[in-house]
């Protein structure tokens, strides 16, 4: 961690480049001239608008995990629109301090067919460079909805902390109705979301009166 970008940029400028990758040559006690890899990030790279007509509808959002680090926003956006069309904004999530990619990300579509194809894979295999990796596609889960069944009248006006990752639902519930509409035959299988840590939403098992327990 530098205290100025100027660092960074002389680093850049002291490095080989093979391949498209920067390294430079580091020595130890044990190790002379060992040949490290660098990857600096362009805060920039954090976020790209793919159609600027669109409007970000958060509810059209994915959250994708385990993002390889060196991937920009552009080139998340080129993948998914490669596969489902339609993508109108991605960003590439980065530590609020380090400003460095979390390896995380989340994609935008303007098309809710495009948002619901892509939510109902699950994983996705990205191919980058040398990297070839599986990621995990999840609804990304809002913390400030109001209960879409009962529009607040169950909780008392409270904000719905549940979102169904179901294709057939993709809706945010209080507890009273998550409890009642998933009481339905084939709807218990159906995944509970809550928004943890950070951006980040995390599936749980769902059981009533607070008591609900992480998967």
């Amino acid at each position: 961690l530098f205290r100025e970008e100027a660092s960074v940029q002389r680093l850049v400028k002291s490095c080989i480049s093979e391949d498209g990758k920067l390294y430079i040559f580091v020595s130890s006690v044990t190790q002379i001239n060992k040949k490290v890899q660098i990857r600096p990030w362009k805060i920039t790279d954090s976020d790209f608008i793919m159609d600027h007509s669109q409007p970000i509808d958060p509810r059209k959002t994915i959250f994708i995990g385990g993002v390889p680090r060196p991937l920009k926003a552009h080139e998340l956006a080129d993948i998914f629109n490669s596969r489902y069309g339609n993508v109108c904004y991605a960003g590439i999530d980065v530590d609020p301090e380090l400003k460095y990619p979390k390896g995380a990300g989340r994609v935008t579509f303007s098309s809710r067919v495009s948002f619901m194809s892509a939510v109902s894979c699950r994983f996705f295999q990205v191919t980058y460079g040398d990297i070839d990796k599986k990621v995990e596609v999840k609804p990304y889960v809002l913390d400030d909805q109001m209960c879409d069944e009962c529009h607040g009248v169950q909780c008392g006006g409270r904000l719905a902390p549940y979102f169904c990752g179901n294709i057939h639902c993709l809706r945010y519930y209080c507890e009273h109705c998550w409890a009642s509409v998933h009481s339905a035959p084939g709807t218990q299988t159906h995944r509970c979301f809550v928004k943890e840590n950070g951006d980040r939403p995390r599936a749980i098992n769902f059981y009533p009166s607070h008591q609900t327990r992480m998967s």
